[in-house]
């Protein structure tokens, strides 16, 4: 028999060849099914960015209870458009706001307030907004917040140094859902430092005048006590009301001292002095004189003819645009008697 010289050599080329190919295409079917299979590092549901909250105030300012506005800012990170488009930011102010409002399109505009649990006192003014506007996510929102004048929680005529806190978190848009009654532990939080500034009327608690005699004097003083910042835009605000059921101011004779220049108020039931600003530990006087004519007492009440009550505004707090007195304290008043 004739053999082929090299054959075997041929054969064993072939089968390493063939083991080759095998081997490779079992490494190629390997390599495909790594590829194939979930990263979990880079899937979508990790990747998918945590939404963060973060509340800041600009430094150095502190909120002045019945004081101007203090402005704070909401920053909202690691939404999608869609995303932000179902939820929802809640605020929790854990003070006593009488206005909050939001800077949108270049302006101010006013949020509803809502009181968390209508139950009880056990709860805050919270605030609800979409956290998407006009199709797109709210990354800034400023904020500015007025706050009621808290000098009926001081303790013994002594003013706290307190602060207070807003709390903001988000929630998913559904109908109907309100916030909880308090915020999450997690809950992002902002510490308000309060300056305690506030005002103390002093009036006579008495004033005695003699019908058809001369004008007594009432004095109205008002000081800017306890606190660090100086009160501006007030102004004093005071009112003549009758002593007795069913009788009248109208005739009584009454002027205020504006500049050393007597100004006749006969007829009329309320005035206000100009603005007037208050440094910490300044005051103002007002003077008030009123006169009584004849006849001006009730047969009914004896010697009782009219009071006189005092308080202060300021002309830019806005809870109401027909009576700007958010800044007003109890009214102190006394009554006008008549002496014989």
């Amino acid at each position: 028999m004739t053999r082929i010289p090299g054959l075997r050599a041929l054969l064993v080329l072939f089968v390493l060849f063939v083991l080759f190919i095998a081997t490779a295409a079992v490494a190629g079917c390997a390599g495909r099914g790594q590829d194939a299979a979930p990263d979990r590092e880079h899937s979508p549901a990790a990747s998918a960015p945590r939404p963060a909250i973060h509340l800041g105030t600009d430094g150095g300012r502190a909120l002045v209870p019945g004081g101007p506005p203090l402005p704070f800012r909401v920053s909202v990170a690691g939404l999608t458009e869609a995303q932000a488009a179902r939820r929802v930011l809640a605020l929790y102010i854990g003070t006593v706001p009488d206005r909050l409002q939001i800077r949108e399109d270049g302006t101010w505009r006013d949020v509803p307030l809502q009181w968390t649990n209508e139950q009880d006192d056990d709860g805050e003014f919270a605030a609800v907004l979409p956290l998407s506007h006009r199709g797109t996510a709210r990354k800034q929102i400023e904020f500015r917040i007025f706050t009621a004048d808290q000098r009926r929680s001081y303790v013994d005529g002594q003013v706290p140094a307190v602060t207070d806190t807003i709390a903001a978190q988000l929630a998913l848009a559904r109908k109907g859902w309100v916030p909880d009654t308090h915020p999450a532990a997690s809950a992002s939080r902002v510490r308000l430092p309060v300056d305690p500034t506030h005002l103390a009327i002093e009036v006579p608690q008495l004033l005695r005048a003699t019908e058809g005699g001369p004008p007594v004097e009432w004095e109205v003083r008002v000081r800017n006590v306890a606190g660090k910042l100086t009160r501006s835009g007030l102004r004093i605000a005071i009112t003549l009301s009758p002593g007795a059921a069913g009788r009248s101011v109208s005739r009584l004779h009454w002027s205020i001292d504006q500049g050393g220049r007597w100004t006749d108020l006969t007829g009329r039931a309320h005035v206000e002095t100009d603005e007037l600003a208050l440094a910490p530990g300044e005051s103002r006087t007002a003077r008030i004189r009123i006169a009584l004519p004849a006849g001006a007492t009730s047969k009914n009440t004896g010697d009782l003819a009219a009071a006189l009550s005092a308080a202060v505004s300021a002309p830019w707090w806005p809870s109401d645009p027909d009576e700007p007195s958010g800044v007003s304290l109890d009214a102190e008043s006394t009554n006008v008697l008549a002496q014989g």
